[in-house]
């Protein structure tokens, strides 16, 4: 019977998908404008969220949503018709989203839609129907996430939200500018839309952009505070660090001049260090207090070990005004350790 309800749940999405439009045509109201960001607490790019999450848990026999926790008593008080609703699309997401990573088409697409990027979203009548269908999917989960959820999330992420307005409003301009200064570009299309949701992925926060460099930045209400501020500055570096621009480039430059190849996480390594140090300084002036930025809590984990002493000798450097981008980005890799290809 569990079956059954599935696909009749499936079967009236798909016959709904045709009549209706994939972000249901309602106008996204933000919780916070500032100059460089617009903040959202979105009630469907939130139950798309609670879907990819609770669909992986499905699929790996994890304790899930509604079945597990503070919500259950409510869930189970629910009509019939509302809870298979909620069970049909989560048992199409296990199938179909949730198992592809935050950067595949089937993630992408979803989001790009619920963000109102039209034109990246639609390139086909394939991803139009794709989107229609998983739109109707949500509209049947819909009613038990309202219902059991989504008025404590809510409140969640605009707790989140409010806890940044005051850090924006004092630092924001200062960490913007520092960032422009350090990644050599100025920030191409503002507002840098966010989103606040409770899960993201394992990273719980990533960042996508428009075709126009306009970047979507998901992020999760956890953590706030001051590792918060560094999560939302980080996400945002990424639009200034992109392949062809100047720090990539510097790094990549330099990687051909000394005939080395750069390992593939490098760049990364290099923008959680130059953005936690770029706000740390601005971080303990408000907290009063010191600060770690992220990256050094990946360091205590045991990953990307072999980069902190090198970061620390010749990247900081840069970062203090030492050297130039050039002069940081050959010392780098010259300080980088050889591959047995290498020695």
């Amino acid at each position: 019977m569990a079956g059954m309800c599935s696909l009749a749940v499936l079967f009236l999405a798909a016959f709904m998908g045709g009549t209706q439009g994939s972000a249901g045509g309602k106008e996204r109201v933000p919780a916070l404008k500032t100059p460089h960001f617009v903040i959202y607490s979105d009630f469907e790019t939130n139950l798309n969220d609670a879907l990819i999450s609770t669909g992986l848990a499905r699929k790996n026999k994890k304790p899930e949503l509604f079945l597990a926790g503070d919500d259950a008593a409510c869930f189970a008080k629910l009509a019939a018709s509302t809870r298979a609703g909620w069970d049909g699309a989560v048992d199409y997401y296990a199938k179909i989203v949730s198992p592809t990573n935050w950067d595949s088409r089937q993630q992408l697409l979803l989001r790009w839609d619920l963000a109102g990027y039209t034109a990246e979203a639609h390139p086909n009548a394939a991803a139009a129907e794709y989107l229609s269908v998983v739109a109707a999917i949500r509209a049947a989960a819909a009613p038990a996430y309202r219902a059991c959820r989504w008025a404590a999330q809510d409140a969640h992420n605009r707790r989140w939200i409010d806890d940044m307005k005051p850090r924006l409003a004092s630092d924001e301009a200062r960490v913007a500018a520092r960032l422009e200064q350090l990644y050599r570009k100025t920030w191409k299309t503002l507002p840098i839309l966010v989103d606040v949701v409770e899960t993201v992925n394992w990273s719980g926060a990533d960042t996508t952009w428009s075709d126009a460099g306009q970047g979507d930045i998901l992020i999760s209400s956890e953590p706030a505070g001051a590792a918060g501020f560094e999560t939302l500055f980080h996400e945002s570096s990424h639009v200034l660090m992109d392949r062809s621009d100047p720090v990539q480039k510097a790094l990549a430059d330099a990687a051909k001049a000394a005939n080395v190849k750069l390992p593939g996480d490098l760049w990364h390594v290099v923008l959680f260090y130059t953005t936690g140090q770029a706000v740390r300084p601005i971080l303990e002036a408000r907290e009063h207090a010191a600060y770690t930025p992220m990256l050094y809590s990946i360091f205590a984990r045991g990953s990307w070990t072999e980069y902190r002493d090198i970061l620390e000798r010749v990247w900081q450097p840069y970062v203090d005004g030492r050297q130039t981008l050039d002069q940081a980005a050959a010392a780098l890799v010259a300080a980088l350790p050889k591959t047995g290809a290498e020695r």
